[in-house]
């Protein structure tokens, strides 16, 4: 009988312990599932946080990519700026054409100009003129457009991405491509740009109108008007004769439209029939 009662004890103290463990169990599963369940939370809210600041991190990165701007990634490169309607317009290009159209040699080639007073000569920039580098992009500005709009949409873009550097300088220039990018360039560039720009409109939207390069000379910050006072070629413009035969004579370093509307002397070259 005693044996019998030992045995018992035995058993329920054996019974207990297993109640016990298998209670302190149910206490550490409940435990950590208020753990995980904590940590849950603390989750979604870091989530919630993180969320809110890739949103601000966004808003903030449209307001410092506002055009106008350059910028390349992902193998391309876009230039971005306001069309005279105030709409972004965006040319983009993959970097390998950009580089084709830079990589060629950069001729250094002179003309030969005559004046009263003997020959003078300065480089050409005939050469450095690229129409075929705008070619898929040019409709951007050319589509539902008159000519002299088209003409003021062009001014517009060299306007917004290109600052001006003094003097004509000497050759080697830059090609169009290098001037949109950098975002700078002189008399002698920012004249390549835009007649490139033409150019590939004119023969695009088929408007008619010929572009030129003038020559001239800049004394006392005005254009030189007496061809018997000629002695330099310090400076280049654009001009543009339209169909109907009047012309826009445009300065092109200038951050707003700007044409001649007194007389100038110079000498003239007619690009329209470039393509390259």
């Amino acid at each position: 009988m005693e044996g019998k009662k030992k045995r018992s004890l035995s058993q329920a103290v054996f019974l207990l312990l297993i109640l016990g463990f298998c209670l302190y169990q149910q206490y550490e599963s409940n435990r950590l599932v208020e753990r995980y369940n904590s940590l849950v939370k603390d989750y979604n809210g870091l989530l919630e946080k993180y969320n809110g600041l890739v949103e601000k991190y966004n808003k903030l990165s449209a307001v410092a990519l506002l055009p106008p701007y350059s910028k390349i990634s992902e193998g391309n490169i876009t230039w971005c700026f306001y069309n005279l309607g105030k709409g972004i317009v965006r040319w983009t290009m993959p970097l390998d054409t950009y580089r084709y159209y830079v990589s060629s040699t950069k001729p250094v080639e002179r003309l030969s100009l005559s004046t009263v007073r003997g020959g003078i000569w300065t480089y050409d920039l005939r050469p450095y003129i690229q129409p075929s580098f705008f070619r898929l992009v040019i409709g951007d500005l050319t589509s539902g457009r008159l000519d002299r709009e088209f003409v003021k949409e062009v001014d517009n873009v060299k306007n917004q991405i290109v600052v001006y550097g003094s003097g004509l300088g000497e050759a080697p220039y830059q090609f169009p491509a290098e001037t949109l990018t950098e975002g700078r360039g002189r008399c002698a560039d920012t004249t390549i740009l835009m007649a490139s720009m033409l150019i590939e409109g004119n023969r695009r939207a088929a408007y008619n109108f010929k572009v030129h390069i003038w020559y001239v000379q800049l004394a006392g910050g005005a254009l030189v008007s007496d061809s018997r006072s000629l002695g330099d070629a310090n400076h280049v413009i654009i001009q543009v004769e339209f169909s109907d035969g009047s012309n826009w004579s445009i300065e092109t370093t200038t951050k707003t439209f700007f044409t001649y509307s007194q007389v100038f002397a110079g000498w003239k070259f007619e690009v329209t029939a470039i393509v390259r």
